[in-house]
């Protein structure tokens, strides 16, 4: 694909733009995005990560727009491009499976999150995307009708408790010891689509990197989706081309193949 055919990029966080290993993003990554910025294309964040711990992204670089939680919350500056909660009767029958099986969940609105309860798995996450923890709160003062996203910390091959209970939910994992679950119809791709069609750019002018499960539709819907080095095998199947890891460049090594760098 030419590179005057590409006028968005969308980037993943997580093990995409910034390195688990440093936690913090490499200088040919900012470099390429610096130069995409002087070509005229448009740039995007796409994360399972909330509004509220979006500042952070400023120190290495201010995007176009961020697509939150997923997809289910994306905006820019003129304000709020999708929005979509949950619905209330799965958040209802949430509170009971967690009071009957007592497991940990991240409860997330527009305004931050709640959680309920910290075991291992919960600090595993948190100082895997080096965030400060959360004060657990009371489970009873938790919003029904404005939950974007919820997370619990379940193990691979348990997520059928909440599978077979809730309705109107879809799942994806972003790393072994939880699972985000979104309204049924979300998606990072429905992220895209929704600011694609704001922006007035099609599908096949985009490009999208990722390295997680959660990032598997977008890939998918992308002109070109592009697996960082890490990714699982289930991601890299799905992606249009592998390029390496974040500590290995693997952004600019992408942009310089395909021609948009």
């Amino acid at each position: 694909m030419a590179s005057g055919k590409i006028k968005a990029v969308f980037f993943d966080i997580d093990g995409t733009l910034i390195s688990f290993k440093t936690h913090s993003m490499p200088d040919s990554t900012r470099q390429a995005l610096q130069a995409l910025r002087e070509k005229g294309i448009r740039l995007y964040i796409a994360t399972g990560r909330s509004p509220n711990m979006m500042p952070f992204m400023d120190q290495y670089f201010r995007f176009d727009a961020y697509l939150t939680l997923n997809g289910q919350y994306c905006y820019g500056p003129s304000g709020v491009i999708r929005k979509q909660t949950i619905d209330a009767s799965d958040i209802r029958r949430l509170k009971a499976l967690i009071r009957e099986y007592r497991f940990p969940c991240l409860f997330v609105h527009e305004k931050g999150g709640s959680l309920n309860i910290i075991d291992e798995r919960v600090r595993d996450l948190y100082s895997i995307i080096n965030h400060p923890l959360p004060e657990p709160s009371d489970l009873d003062a938790f919003p029904e009708d404005e939950v974007l996203q919820f997370v619990t910390f379940m193990p691979e091959g348990k997520e059928n408790l909440i599978i077979n209970e809730l309705r109107h939910i879809q799942m994806t994992r972003f790393l072994p010891i939880c699972f985000d679950a979104i309204p049924e119809g979300g998606g990072k791709d429905a992220g895209i689509k929704a600011v694609l069609e704001y922006e007035n750019i099609m599908p096949e002018e985009t490009m999208a990197f990722g390295d997680g499960h959660n990032d598997i539709g977008m890939l998918k819907f992308a002109g070109i989706g592009v697996a960082m080095g890490s990714a699982e095998q289930a991601v890299k199947d799905q992606a249009d081309y592998v390029t390496a890891s974040v500590d290995e460049d693997g952004i600019a090594k992408a942009l310089h193949h395909f021609g948009v760098l």
